[in-house]
């Protein structure tokens, strides 16, 4: 959760390292709290498995796509295989979605209703 912190953030720029061209690297921005520097080391962790999560996972499409293993895996993942697997993974995230339009169903049944081009 985020807090905010009484002391307002401090720029530091290293003036050894000026040019006409700063670099986005000379120029720090610290908070004189060591609760918010834990919140923010937590944050980019988590931010960098993310990364790591999206990156691992478009090499594989890449392999998939530059070898030409889809066209291999489309003859035994058919459309039978497909619908019931699309099923098992959407029906879990119905409560996710009934949390997001709880707060108002009008609005979620306007959207869900509406013409789509």
């Amino acid at each position: 959760m985020y807090t905010e912190s009484t002391a307002a953030p401090v720029m530091v720029i290293n003036s050894s390292n000026l040019t006409t061209s700063m670099n986005y690297s000379d120029v720090t921005v610290s908070s004189s709290s060591d609760d918010d520097d834990d919140e923010h080391a937590v944050w980019r962790t988590r931010m960098r498995e993310i990364q790591g999560g999206l990156l691992a996972a478009s090499l594989v499409q890449m392999v998939i796509g530059a070898t030409g293993l889809a066209s291999v895996l489309l003859r035994y993942i058919g459309p039978l295989t497909m619908a019931p697997v699309i099923t098992l993974v959407a029906v879990p995230l119905f409560n996710v979605a009934a949390g997001f339009c709880e707060k108002n169903w009008w609005i979620a049944l306007l959207y869900v209703y509406s013409p789509k081009d």
